[in-house]
């Protein structure tokens, strides 16, 4: 099999008219080429371009049809650069912050992100809030220095004296994750934790189970609040009794996972279905299960958030809750673009709907 490629030759000229043009196999057109074409001047290409009403529109046509067939065509970020005008939008990280950043979700929400300010014709750029400083230093070097258009941040770099700054001067932004501790209304997206949770324990009623314990995160993340808080109002809604005992937290490491699981075990009247907050979490629970010579999902069901990969990878293939993270990044992207586009905008909350992905741990034998 031969691959054929096209090689496209791309050239900058912000001295002429902010314009990227091009032309396959080599050929590139200037702005000299299109006047000469058009049989007009270099001036008279540069106002068409740039939508000057003084030249004719017999003139403009022609030179419009010559731009098409040389392919001569806009690209905003040049045009960004020639007038001064940010070309990109910035996604703001703390690259110390190690769960998060190295969270495979996170590339999922950042190409949600991207997807969107790429159509927008932007570029996106990744920089490192590591220390209030630097913190104050960047935001004054994006934001002061008009490099970009606007900013995306996690609810964990959000603060009352940020929201205040950026505020201030009426600068686009919006928060990934429902912040906590804000007292002004701000723009946030996030995944509906607690829908996911209800619909975790209406999944397993479903299934047959009846004794539904709870493995969850710390309950300082607001994300491990919202999904416990989904769980417990689904007992409530289906007239379980809440059993504190029934519910562990702690960690989300494979190591809690496993203590939390055998000491559920290890109850008077063990459950017979098991939520984990995470995929970590659940891997130690399905270990302990394992080693009690327990089969699943027919002496104990187990669920877990987080759609990852290993979900299909582990024996038995592992029910989820499966959490859109490419279009938080989307929707978090749209609602920015809304704000820079209309700055008077009133602020948004959107939360992103999850759904039951069920697979071999909660397919009981009834």
């Amino acid at each position: 099999m031969t691959l054929l490629s096209t090689r496209l030759v791309l050239q900058y000229k912000p001295h002429e008219t902010g314009f990227i043009n091009y032309k396959g196999d080599g050929f590139l057109a200037s702005i000299n080429d299109i006047a000469k074409a058009a049989g007009v001047s270099k001036a008279t290409v540069s106002r068409i371009i740039n939508g000057n009403p003084a030249i004719s529109e017999e003139t403009r046509q022609k030179v419009l049809k010559v731009m098409k067939e040389l392919n001569y065509v806009p690209n905003s970020m040049a045009r960004g650069l020639s007038n001064q005008q940010a070309f990109t939008v910035a996604l703001l990280i703390n690259i110390n912050d190690v769960k998060s950043f190295g969270n495979p979700f996170f590339y999922e929400v950042m190409h949600g992100i991207e997807t969107v300010v790429y159509s927008r014709g932007l570029c996106m750029i990744i920089a490192n809030l590591e220390s209030s400083l630097k913190q104050n230093e960047l935001l004054k070097w994006l934001i002061y220095g008009k490099r970009t258009q606007g900013v995306i941040l996690p609810s964990s770099l959000m603060s009352n004296q940020l929201v205040k700054e950026l505020k201030k001067i009426k600068f686009p932004f919006v928060t990934i994750g429902e912040p906590e501790g804000i007292k002004e209304p701000i723009d946030w997206v996030d995944i509906n934790n607690y829908q996911g949770g209800m619909q975790a324990l209406e999944h397993m009623l479903s299934q047959g189970y009846r004794r539904v314990a709870y493995i969850g995160g710390e309950q300082v993340k607001i994300f491990n609040k919202r999904r416990l808080g989904g769980y417990q109002a689904a007992l409530e809604q289906n007239g379980l009794a809440y059993r504190p005992e029934y519910v562990c937290e702690g960690p989300s490491t494979k190591d809690n996972g496993y203590r939390s699981m055998k000491q559920l075990l290890s109850l008077p009247e063990p459950p017979d279905a098991i939520i984990c907050s995470d995929n970590i979490l659940c891997l130690g629970a399905m270990k302990a299960i394992h080693e009690a010579g327990l089969n699943i999902p027919n002496d104990v069901g187990i669920l877990s958030f987080d759609n990852m990969p290993i979900a299909d990878l582990v024996e038995p293939t592992l029910t989820t809750v499966d959490i859109d993270v490419f279009q938080l990044g989307v929707q978090t992207a749209n609602i920015l673009f809304k704000i820079i586009d209309n700055p008077e905008a009133r602020q948004q909350q959107s939360l992103i709907s999850t759904c039951i992905k069920m697979r071999e741990s909660t397919c009981r034998k009834k």
